[in-house]
């Protein structure tokens, strides 16, 4: 029910968009049977429209037939949800790096739709120069396109009127095989496992496999594993185990990558290496320690050397639980200062005596040398 007429003459309601006479009195005019009049004793009248349609929308007026012709009119807006048209909307795309590109996604709904792309992954959408989170337009061009602009693409259309739909379209940028080495040398020990890494980008997905110096292709088996780890979309790192490497182990491998588009190779040479030296059973260089421990007595510590009654040596640092300063000579002990005795106190009695003579024997020689002197002027 949308419009109401008051009258008790004979009322007719009109489509005037469409000039269409759609009932009169209580009989309905067109053939469509979503129409329908009702009236409330004549007075008050009204037209019901089920399962209104798009084309519903339009002004209808309410005629009464007097003299002058009275008239009301009114105005159905009809609000319809978005939906994409798909023949005029792209599908998953296919093109070389370096072209240009182009997605299309045609909306309709009433009001008309808003178009907004968006990278599936949440990343950033190239445009020229400029990167952006989102573009708001029925085309989203792209130039020069790249493979870090691979991915799928959201076409989300938007009115007001709910449900808003959208469209999911994948981006695919064919492009040779590319490989690059993070260890073009790589050293293992004999009788130990290593493995060896490629990290390979190429679209559409490559054939890879490993060869030997000889040009031998590597086989999975016993001896060797390779496998592949799915980075990305395009990125693929290409990994091969050598099991209890052997001396004719050594040498060169070749991973190789191949797609409709080129191929490439990277090479990697595996060298022998000493295996790791046991735990060392003899004692390292003296430790750092404290002052106070380095100087005990007095006097510095210094190694000794312990003969074992196997007849072999040990070196020992610092000294020895039977330490005693007097197995130490006069040359390099120095006793501590505060001690109560004072050894050596008549050696310096002694020196100080000597000192005293040696004077008075230069005084008694210069002055012999003065009187030689005055005696030989005279």
């Amino acid at each position: 029910m949308f419009h109401f007429c008051v009258s008790v003459l004979q009322v007719a309601w009109i489509h005037t968009d469409r000039y269409t006479l759609l009932t009169l009195q209580n009989r309905v005019i067109t053939r469509n049977s979503r129409y329908k009049v009702t009236h409330n004793s004549h007075r008050t009248w009204w037209l019901h429209i089920a399962e209104v349609q798009e084309r519903d929308r339009g002004e209808y007026m309410c005629q009464i037939n007097t003299s002058p012709m009275k008239s009301q009119t009114g105005y159905i807006e009809v609000v319809v949800p978005p939906h994409i048209e798909e023949e005029e909307t792209s599908s998953d795309t296919e093109v070389r790096e370096g072209s240009d590109v182009s997605l299309r996604c045609v909306a309709k709904g009433s009001p008309d739709p808003e178009t907004t792309w968006r990278r599936e992954d949440g990343q950033e959408i190239t445009i020229g120069r400029k990167k952006v989170s989102s573009v708001k337009s029925t085309d989203l061009n792209i130039t020069k396109v790249g493979r870090l602009q691979m991915g799928a693409y959201l076409c989300i259309a938007s009115n007001g009127v709910q449900p808003s739909v959208s469209k999911r379209i994948v981006l695919n940028v064919n492009f040779p095989p590319m490989i690059w080495i993070p260890s073009q040398l790589v050293g293992a020990p004999v009788g130990t496992d290593v493995t060896l890494a490629c990290n390979l980008e190429s679209f559409p997905q490559s054939v890879t496999y490993w060869n030997r110096e000889s040009g031998t292709m590597v086989l999975t088996n016993d001896k060797y594993n390779s496998v592949l780890l799915n980075k990305g979309l395009y990125k693929i790192a290409m990994q091969l185990t050598i099991r209890n490497l052997k001396p004719e182990d050594f040498g060169a491998y070749t991973c190789v990558a191949k797609n409709s588009l080129g191929e490439t190779e990277g090479t990697i040479r595996l060298y022998e290496i000493p295996p790791p030296s046991s735990p060392a059973t003899s004692q390292g260089p003296e430790p750092l320690r404290p002052k106070s421990e380095k100087l005990r007595n007095g006097h510095p510590q210094s190694a000794q050397t312990k003969i074992e009654e196997t007849g072999s040596t040990e070196v020992q640092y610092g000294p020895s639980p039977s330490f005693n300063a007097s197995s130490f000579s006069s040359e390099n002990y120095f006793p501590p200062t505060n001690s109560n005795t004072e050894p050596g106190a008549e050696t310096i009695s002694s020196a100080s005596k000597k000192m005293t003579s040696m004077c008075l024997y230069y005084v008694l020689f210069f002055v012999v040398c003065q009187w030689i002197s005055f005696r030989g002027f005279s």
